[in-house]
């Protein structure tokens, strides 16, 4: 993924009043095409009220909101009801994504069209020392990936070089990127810290091409994992969703493969399995803003999440098939499963976790 501006061709942008001198705001204002359109707002929720669309799909979105994060700083990831989940933390830095994959559960949560950035860099730290300095007896996994990528918009923000900084201070706490670009530049600035992760993507080079629409390839992820390597970071990867489509097996088989053509297994903090889920809502603004998609095709079963999954045998035959893979290159690679029930997890990983056990696997 070469060009690095094309995600950044916005036609207006949207900044709360109160951050509109920050330089956070400068440096990203700096970064964007001249001539584009500014709007200085007093209230973004009201703006984003205004805006929201309950019922249409929302195309592309080309309007950025720089604004500040509201709410809790750190959340616990919301799970699944009777799925189990593995204890992550998430700073919502990010919400909204320009990759554009056709899977992508954004399309049913976000329903309004900004990109937005939360700028307040300063007072999110300062949230984050408060909870790590009064929980020094516990271990956080934290990332930016969930309502948003975390590096595609860094090349305009450089937050990366600000979080490495921050959490070098932090050795209970261990801090993941999570992207499917190869957007590595400013974290290639800094020797590693000991406890950042680069997490990457990773998925079949047919789903990649058919439905990952702007993404890097997996030969660019491929060689960002490795150059992070080099730099003394570990990296990880998230297969997620796997995707059951025809001669699967030689498909994943291959890109894990791949992998290990580029890292060693030392050199991995953790691999995470999730097979092709959705909601109703998803399901609906899939079949409009991707009509050629051929993922909701398959068969599927509803869950007790409300979500739709391949049937639990079918599920449970790739993650053991995957795992056996991955387990050949090393035992001890460190595999979980991402939002998966205990059945299936109990008849492909061989033990069912608890707390204190999938804690353990990081």
């Amino acid at each position: 993924m070469n060009d690095k501006n094309k995600f950044n061709d916005f036609d207006e942008v949207f900044i709360e009043k109160k951050y509109k001198d920050s330089n956070e705001v400068a440096f990203i204002l700096g970064k964007l095409k001249n001539g584009i359109k500014i709007h200085i707002i007093k209230d973004p929720v009201s703006l984003i009220k205004e805006t929201f669309s309950s019922d249409a799909p929302v195309d592309k979105a080309k309007k950025l909101l720089l604004t500040g994060l509201k709410g809790k700083v750190l959340k616990k990831c919301p799970g699944s009801l009777g799925h189990l989940c593995c204890n992550y933390y998430v700073v919502n830095l990010y919400l909204g994504c320009p990759i554009n994959c056709s899977y992508c559960i954004l399309q049913a949560y976000l329903k309004n069209p900004f990109i937005t950035i939360n700028v307040n860099i300063l007072e999110i730290f300062e949230e984050l020392d408060k909870i790590l300095s009064k929980n020094k007896n516990k271990h956080f996994r934290i990332g930016t990936g969930e309502l948003g990528d975390s590096l595609v918009y860094d090349p305009i923000t450089g937050f990366s070089e600000k979080f490495i900084d921050f959490f070098s201070n932090y050795k209970n706490a261990t801090f993941e990127f999570k992207t499917k670009t190869d957007y590595i530049e400013n974290i290639l600035k800094h020797d590693s810290p000991g406890n950042i992760v680069v997490g990457f993507s990773v998925n079949a080079q047919q789903v990649t091409r058919e439905e990952e629409g702007l993404a890097s390839s997996l030969e660019e992820r491929l060689i960002a994992a490795q150059k992070a390597v080099k730099k003394g970071y570990h990296v990880s990867f998230h297969f997620d969703p796997i995707v059951h489509i025809s001669d699967y097996k030689k498909e994943y088989f291959e890109v894990i493969r791949m992998i290990f053509e580029y890292v060693k297994p030392h050199d991995i903090a953790w691999v995470s399995l999730g097979t092709m889920r959705y909601t109703k809502e998803l399901k609906k603004n899939m079949k409009y803003n991707y009509p050629e998609t051929e993922l909701l095709s398959d068969e599927f079963i509803e869950c007790r999440d409300e979500k739709y999954r391949y049937f639990k045998p079918v599920r449970s035959l790739i993650y053991s098939q995957i795992i056996g893979i991955l387990k050949k290159y090393d035992k001890s690679l460190p595999v979980y499963l991402c939002m998966e029930s205990p059945e299936v997890w109990k008849s492909s990983m061989g033990f069912l976790p608890s707390k204190k056990n999938l804690g353990s696997i990081f």
